[in-house]
């Protein structure tokens, strides 16, 4: 095993604040690769090469010129699986570094055995999210016995029956712009895995903007009591709201991309919905063809059905439709949820008809304004209503 250069810089900075002393770790050929004294990174350290050489157990040097590049005080091999990686060394006095020999080598030890640990499971890691990339996305025609082998070597069955849920976090762009709100996501992430992993049979895959849950199959009831769940254990641990989307039915596990394709469409109705309730693509309407229709053509009919419009009054105008659609035109009660006087709603509906030419009260007109505002909920932040 080659100790990297940032793993072992870690290590002695580490010993070093806990002893006090300057700490130095070595490669098989002697070369200082990581040292609380910079001026000695990179510099060849005889003492440590005398005890690679010659398989010491310790070196202790009486003073700075025994040896060529080392300074007194005590080396000692580092030993990963039965195999000479490295010596960790102590510069100082002989009565004050001896004591630290053996508990420093073993700590090193641990610590190294600890970081090869993490880093063999970030491999593993990402193997696993190569096949699950591989299997969710790729060529159905490439799942053939090898691959379903693959699939168990890597403790996945691909071929039980399994539901996918897609999730999202809502204004994923007010988090993804800073480190805190990027650490908060990482947590979101470690949240929605560390539950998959407690559900049996359950897969978990994160892509750059969604968490992909693949469950065993089961009803709509437990996939909606799965994801109401998930959404209401990430609000409650960080605030953050999450848009769900879930497929309509168990599928072949060579079927598993259009499952995952029909999550995604129940998603985006999710993220255009008032409610943000989870939303199962069978339930889904006109948000089966959304995906299909280009930003731009998006951007426009926004544009024309709010002609007249400025971006800022389109905005303000969103809440309102919105209340007065939920309850199917009712002026009453959208007045109520609006929280405003029956004819104050009445005027601003006859207001949107003089700017736009559009009445919001007549069934056809309704229709556009329903549409338009679907597009606009969908990708608020995205459209350029300029």
């Amino acid at each position: 095993m080659q100790i990297s250069k940032d793993n072992a810089m870690k290590i002695v900075t580490e010993i070093s604040g806990i002893i006090n002393q300057h700490v130095n770790m070595m490669d098989e050929r002697g070369i200082i690769i990581a040292s609380t004294d910079p001026e000695r990174l990179g510099t060849f350290h005889a003492g440590a090469a005398q005890v690679v050489s010659n398989k010491l157990e310790e070196l202790i040097v009486q003073n700075n010129s025994e040896y060529e590049g080392t300074r007194k005080g005590i080396n000692l091999p580092i030993v990963f699986q039965n195999e000479v990686v490295g010596v960790i060394g102590i510069t100082g006095e002989r009565e004050k570094v001896v004591k630290y020999g053996q508990i420093i080598k073993k700590m090193t030890e641990i610590l190294l055995l600890d970081t090869s640990a993490k880093e063999q499971k970030k491999i593993d890691d990402r193997i696993r999210a190569r096949f699950l990339d591989e299997w969710v996305f790729g060529d159905a025609g490439n799942f053939n016995q090898p691959f379903i082998e693959r699939g168990i070597e890597l403790g996945i069955d691909i071929t039980v029956p399994r539901r996918v849920l897609v999730a999202s976090i809502i204004e994923l762009k007010n988090y993804s712009d800073n480190p805190e709100g990027q650490r908060l996501i990482d947590n979101v992430n470690k949240t929605v895995r560390h539950m998959m992993e407690q559900t049996s049979g359950g897969v978990f895959m994160k892509t750059a903007f969604q968490f992909v849950c693949l469950v065993p199959d089961c009803p709509d009831e437990q996939m909606n009591r799965l994801a109401e769940q998930i959404a209401r254990t990430v609000y409650g641990a960080f605030q953050v709201r999450l848009a769900i989307g879930i497929d309509s039915r168990a599928a072949s596990y060579s079927l598993i991309h259009q499952s995952y394709i029909k999550a995604e469409k129940a998603l985006r109705a999710c993220v255009s919905s008032s409610d943000k309730k989870p939303r199962f693509y069978n339930d889904i309407n006109v948000e089966l063809f959304m995906g299909d229709i280009p930003k731009a053509t998006k951007e426009e009919f926004v544009r024309r059905v709010f002609r007249g419009c400025t971006p800022e009054e389109i905005e303000n105008w969103m809440p309102l439709l919105q209340a007065f659609f939920d309850v199917d035109g009712s002026i009453g009660l959208a007045a109520q949820r609006l929280f405003i006087h029956k004819n104050t709603l009445q005027y601003k509906l006859k207001k949107l008809h003089e700017l736009t030419g559009y009445d919001p009260r007549s069934l056809s007109n309704a229709a556009l304004f329903t549409m338009a505002i679907q597009f606009y909920n969908e990708n608020r932040d995205e459209l350029l209503l300029y």
